[in-house]
């Protein structure tokens, strides 16, 4: 049994994978806007392939459940036994902890889904909060497919509702027979303020340490550097297009396993102009952002795009793929930023060219503010919650509107 406190307030537990910088500011505006319920946070893995190194302020009760190195991303069948034991632990931290509403984050693990049982069978309310989009819908043989919607369905009838990110993600549940009445938007978010003022003398050291130009204009690329991001269509498009702009370079922030085949992809005329950060944490992502202009994301697979928050709060202008979920919620193409088909090189390096004009960057940019502060004065996820628990019973209506949780940006 897991060591109790004094806090006697009834407890609402979150239970995701991994925990990271943007979970916990969500996690500490929960937290602050639903104090009725004592938050817990149970962490079911370690790390993902970034090392975040993430404070965890007090009002946030953390719980780990995860085996030292056990990564996110694995099989969830590849150690059955334990991941049904896991559960089983979930089970009992809940039930010591008088929680009154589990929120999980996803459905792949084996622990997640004893957890979803046990709640059905003792009429513990569960919601499911995840990023899966309509345009992330991958082809699937036919018994796969069927296996999928048995899944979801048997998940879905027995949730008390849907934490989705956005409109293409009420898309995709609703596909797989969600209740629209039980579909709430609880989007990842950031610590908007945080991306959106810098000190100036960090920015320089910053510049200083990973040799970047003050004078010269970047475009920039945060993620990890794996197959399914397309780092390998911006270095193309990078290259396609960097005769014609001969005063922007290339900045790649993130680390993974196509590091070196990518280094090696840059034409040997042009590595003097691409910057490789590897992984950042604390203040850098925020500083990287704001030694740059526009960030490019051409992922193949993006169910939600943080970064794109993230470098808009910055004052970026973003170029996304199409199927990115944030994407669709913030960027009106070729007004707030740019929207190009997935793997097309030619509409890619259409959009570079387009943002990088001396007539068009400033007006991107003041279209791309304009839009973020437009959606976070409409969008407020702690609301979404507080919704939600009422809807079922766990809190009553609040005696005011819940504040616009990005109030500070």
């Amino acid at each position: 049994m897991l060591e109790l406190d004094d806090d006697t307030r009834p407890g609402l537990a979150i239970v995701l994978n991994s925990i990271t910088p943007y979970h916990v500011n969500l996690h500490r505006l929960i937290a602050a806007g639903i104090p009725e319920l004592k938050l817990h946070v149970l962490v079911s893995h370690w790390a993902a392939d970034f090392k975040w190194n993430v404070a965890i302020p007090p009002e946030i009760k953390v719980a780990r459940f995860g085996a030292p190195g056990e990564h996110p991303l694995e099989n969830p069948l590849r150690r059955p036994l334990w991941g049904w034991r896991k559960g089983g632990r979930f089970i009992r931290y809940i039930r010591d902890n008088r929680v009154r509403a589990v929120i999980i984050n996803g459905y792949r693990f084996i622990s997640y889904l004893r957890l979803m049982s046990y709640c059905r069978r003792h009429n513990l309310p569960f919601f499911v909060n995840n990023d899966s989009n309509i345009r992330g819908e991958q082809p699937l043989k036919p018994h796969a497919a069927v296996a999928k919607r048995m899944l979801y369905s048997w998940w879905l009838s027995r949730a008390s509702g849907v934490f989705s990110m956005g409109a293409l993600g009420d898309q995709f549940f609703l596909k797989y027979g969600a209740d629209p009445k039980r579909l709430y938007r609880v989007p990842c978010w950031p610590d908007y303020a945080a991306f959106a003022r810098i000190d100036q003398d960090r920015l320089q050291r910053f510049r200083q340490k990973y040799g970047l130009n003050g004078r010269r204009r970047y475009l920039i690329y945060s993620g990890r550097l794996v197959p399914q991001k397309r780092v390998d269509l911006l270095i193309d498009a990078f290259a396609a297009i960097a005769d014609e702009r001969s005063d922007w370079d290339l900045l790649v922030v993130g680390d993974g396993v196509l590091r070196d085949e990518l280094q090696v992809r840059v034409p040997e005329r042009l590595r003097q102009r691409v910057t490789w950060t590897g992984f950042l944490d604390g203040d850098e992502p925020a500083l990287a952002y704001h030694a740059a202009d526009v960030l490019v994301l051409p992922s193949d697979h993006e169910p939600w795009a943080l970064v794109i928050q993230e470098a808009m709060a910055a004052g970026l202008v973003v170029i996304s793929s199409d199927v990115a979920g944030a994407a669709y919620e913030l960027i009106e193409d070729k007004r707030s930023g740019r929207i190009f088909p997935i793997g097309s090189l030619k509409q890619l390096k259409e959009a570079i060219v387009d943002v990088t004009s001396a007539d068009n960057l400033n007006a991107y940019k003041r279209e791309s503010a304009a839009a973020l502060a437009d959606w976070t004065t409409k969008v407020n996820p702690v609301a979404e919650i507080r919704r939600a628990l009422t809807d079922i019973s766990v809190l009553h209506p609040a005696a005011k509107p819940v504040e616009a949780v990005a109030s500070a940006f």
